[in-house]
């Protein structure tokens, strides 16, 4: 009998496996499709209309603003206006263009020239807009998509996570790798995990949920992102998106 049992197994499995084999097996989603997908759900046309961005980068903890720097950009001139108090307690204005990273800057209300006062806001600039933009620059040239996976929970939502690595000479820390989660019903990006450069290759990555999803001047804008565990949260206030910068908008601020 045993013998009889492990004959027939084995006649039953010569017969399934060319069936199986004949099925084709479900291809995994393109990384790029899934970025351009949750791009056209927040952006779609209105992006190319989209120049002039005005808000506040709000640091929260504990419910508290414990740091705050209103911001303009206008991201066909590359014109750029950020202030706030820098690391030692500083009032600053920083008047500048991207692009030649060159401009004006003034602390505690005197105009100075300083290279590092322009160094912090480029670094501003690029932190703080990545931070109000990132879903809508991962197809951007210099960011490279992978995709990584399904993920589910229990109450039956899936989402597609796509895997953001940066060509050496992108942004400030090239070495930081990301991985977006777009909502498989919504094409909405719900979480966004971030292991930074300054982190070691084994931590566990920093996951960052997308809250408060507002439309402003077409744009589809998470304006509340909660740090997993850290009682922390950025949150991206006073909202403005134009089609031409207001007048004045990068004017000196005034005495």
């Amino acid at each position: 009998m045993r013998v009889r049992i492990i004959f027939s197994a084995i006649i039953l499995s010569s017969i399934m496996t060319p069936l199986r084999a004949q099925q084709p097996a479900t291809a995994a989603p393109a990384a790029d499709d899934l970025a351009r997908r949750a791009i056209d759900v927040l952006a779609g046309p209105a992006w190319e209309k989209a120049r002039y961005f005005s808000f506040a980068y709000n640091i929260v903890h504990d419910g508290k603003i414990t740091a705050s720097f209103p911001q303009r950009w206008d991201r066909v001139t590359g014109q750029y206006r950020v202030s706030g108090r820098d690391p030692q307690g500083n009032d600053f204005v920083v008047i500048m263009n991207v692009n030649t990273k060159q401009g004006r800057a003034w602390k505690n209300g005197i105009e100075i020239n300083e290279s590092g006062i322009f160094d912090l806001g480029f670094r501003h600039f690029i932190n703080d807009t990545y931070w109000l933009l990132m879903p809508l620059k991962s197809m951007d040239a210099g960011v490279h998509r992978e995709y990584v996976g399904e993920r589910d929970d229990s109450c039956g939502h899936s989402w597609d996570v796509v895997k953001l690595t940066f060509d050496a000479n992108y942004g400030l820390t090239p070495n930081d790798v990301y991985w977006m989660w777009i909502n498989r019903d919504s094409g909405i990006v719900d979480e966004w995990d971030m292991r930074l450069q300054t982190m070691k290759a084994d931590d566990v990555p920093m996951s960052v949920y997308f809250h408060d999803y507002r439309r402003v001047g077409g744009l589809l804008i998470s304006t509340k992102r909660e740090i997993r565990g850290k009682a922390s949260s950025i949150h991206l206030d006073d909202l403005k998106v134009l089609p031409e910068p207001p007048k004045g908008a990068f004017d000196a601020p005034a005495k």
